[in-house]
């Protein structure tokens, strides 16, 4: 990912959010959360407790204030049922996705989350939700780098449902990030000019969005540097950027305000003063930088570097190649913090350590006995400790042994399940593939020979009696073919997934019993046959699952490739269950078998469902 992508990631990551169209009390939340009104966020709270929104905001304050999101409880099962609408279940679909997106950094799952509330809140016509779920989605493939014509069509669709002068104002802010960003990658023609972000700049303005405005003036600061070259405009629209993050003070304005004052250091670096560039870099210093955004220490030394060269210093030189050196080595490392604070604590002190010892030298021979008498004393506590310590990390091995066996059973176990599930499947496959071809190869033939007999027959046509002969006859001919190419069906060598399920749905649906929807985005190559059968075969014990027990109306089927990840989630509109009160199913692959299976493909199941209100169930499969 170049420098210009992670500028913007940055700036993106976990934006503001929008205002609600319906209740008075959640337009005044989110507009608090946008315009990181925090003492307001705290008396809205009081309004709502123990409820998603309450969750909501203090999670979004929370990143406000410590640019950090943990202690998030997702499997809260009085959480679950204070759920009273529509809006608050996506509401908790978005803390999820925040979830995976920053504790666990599955982007992956993330996004699949984030499209599941859209396509949701799209559903509900929840304009609100909406947008704040193209704001999540734009985010993530900005991360990335990659997906331009899904970021396309997510950007278009977001501006068609921009419900006030902020939201316009961010899908433009997005648009020109894009642009900029199509630029670095594939040096294609320049299609933004300074009218566009002077533009942007004011709505941000009027939008009362503080935050927002900060982030225009700050991308427009990177285009003056990164394609005009214009360092005074920029320096001056880098330093606007700097005064609006500086009034807004929480954890994630500092953050970017360290980003600002190291470009601002870098075009005094071009000007060649390096004295100034020193000065910013200074200020920088005293920012502290969480551990997920050290890295960005990277640019800073190579930055002290320079000013340094231009000052001839090359201790200091030496110094900071040094520090950066450990910073990219240990970067998105807890380690990394450490690792710097010691090089500079020991730079720092290493002319007061060279006095002390001066000093210590000087009395030492007044305090031999002393000193003889502590390091015996030192001697034996180190010995006292160094046994202790031998003993405790024998003591450690010897346990962490012991569950290394354990798990090599477990994982042994784990794999005759493994095989047992595969040979059920196969021996499954296999049969219905012997009694097809019986059923087509030597019954149809019998029935279609016994038909000829039948019709060659010297008796009178007109007996009733042949005649009901032969309709019976015609009749089990065709049922026994309808049989045979039932058992037959499936993901075939000339078919391929989607189709099978498409198939599958449409055979469904005729019944009229239950109407069966497939929706797919992304789907490109086929995929290993072997892979497509067991999906295809979950998929239809999934489906079947529905059909039995669910007493739904409309399943879902949504098929997503993003990437290298194979997204499928199955929902309907039944009546949920309690997943720790389902008996495994003996007969059929059971929900316990396909999470087995899923687990084996190293991919991720998950299921979310909600007595009374439906089932979803998320499979991602890595491919």
């Amino acid at each position: 990912m170049n420098y210009f992508i992670y500028i913007f990631w940055a700036i993106v990551s976990f934006t503001s959010q929008g205002q609600s169209v319906i209740s008075d009390n959640e337009k005044e939340m989110f507009l608090a959360i946008r315009t990181n009104d925090v003492d307001k966020i705290d008396s809205l709270m009081k309004i709502y407790p123990r409820s998603i929104f309450s969750i909501y905001a203090a999670t979004q304050k929370k990143y406000l204030e410590s640019a950090t999101i943990d202690n998030i409880i997702l499997d809260d099962s009085e959480l679950k049922k204070s759920i009273k609408n529509e809006r608050e279940k996506l509401l908790y679909q978005l803390l999820q996705g925040d979830f995976y997106l920053e504790n666990v950094k599955n982007d992956s799952l993330a996004f699949s989350i984030y499209q599941k509330t859209l396509r949701k809140a799209k559903k509900q016509k929840d304009t609100l939700l909406i947008c704040e779920s193209y704001k999540k989605l734009i985010s993530v493939l900005f991360k990335n780098g990659e997906q331009r014509k899904v970021f396309k069509e997510y950007l278009k669709d977001y501006t068609k449902h921009a419900y006030d002068l902020n939201e316009i104002a961010y899908a433009e802010y997005f648009l020109l990030g894009y642009k900029m960003l199509t630029v670095e990658r594939d040096s294609a023609i320049i299609d933004f000019t300074d009218k566009d972000f002077m533009n942007l700049i004011s709505k941000a303005d009027k939008s009362k969005n503080k935050l927002l405005l900060a982030y225009s003036q700050q991308l427009y600061g990177v285009k003056l540097w990164a394609y005009d070259k214009d360092y005074s405009k920029a320096l001056n629209y880098y330093n606007k950027a700097k005064e609006t993050y500086q009034s807004i003070d929480t954890k994630v304005t500092s953050i970017k305000l360290f980003g600002i004052l190291v470009n601002i250091a870098a075009i005094y670096i071009e000007w060649e003063k390096s004295e100034i560039a020193l000065q910013f870099l200074h200020q920088a210093k005293n920012i502290k930088l969480p551990d997920k955004n050290k890295k960005d220490y990277i640019l800073y030394y190579d930055k002290l570097i320079k000013s340094h060269v231009l000052r001839g210093n090359k201790d200091s030189i030496f110094y900071y190649l040094q520090l950066k050196d450990k910073a990219e080595k240990y970067a998105n490392t807890q380690d990394q913090a450490k690792t710097v604070s010691e090089l500079e604590t020991k730079y720092q002190t290493a002319e007061k350590e060279k006095q002390i010892l001066e000093e210590q030298q000087k009395v030492r021979t007044n305090r031999n006995w002393l000193i003889a008498a502590c390091l015996a004393l030192f001697l034996g506590a180190g010995i006292a400790v160094l046994f202790q310590k031998n003993t405790t990390k024998k003591r450690q091995l010897a346990e962490q042994e012991a569950l290394l066996k354990q798990e090599r059973v477990d994982n042994l176990l784990k794999e005759q399940e493994l095989v047992s599930i595969d040979a059920m499947i196969a021996g499954q496959e296999k049969e219905r593939q012997r009694v097809a071809n019986e059923l087509h190869d030597d019954l149809g033939s019998l029935m279609a020979t016994i038909k000829l007999h039948f019709d060659n027959s010297t008796v009178s046509k007109k007996d009733p009696a042949l005649k009901n002969a032969q309709k019976l006859l015609e009749e089990a001919y065709q049922k026994v073919r309808s049989m045979a190419h039932s058992k037959n069906s499936g993901v075939m060598s000339d078919q391929g997934l989607l189709p099978a399920i498409k198939k599958m749905a449409q055979v469904i649906t005729e019944t009229n019993a239950l109407k069966v929807a497939v929706e797919d985005f992304g789907m490109g190559d086929r995929l290993e046959n072997s892979l497509e059968l067991n999906l295809f075969r979950m998929v239809q014990e999934l489906v079947a699952n529905a059909i039995k027990h669910a007493e739904a109306t409309k399943v879902t089927i949504q098929l997503t490739q993003h990437e290298d990840n194979l997204n499928i989630i199955i929902e309907d509109n039944g009546k949920g269950f309690d997943r720790s009160k389902i008996e495994t199913d003996k007969t059929g692959m059971g929900l316990t078998t396909i999470e087995k299976r899923v687990e084996h493909l190293e991919g991720n199941f998950t299921i979310d469902s909600i007595l009374g209100k439906g089932t979803s169930i998320l499979i991602d499969i890595p491919v």
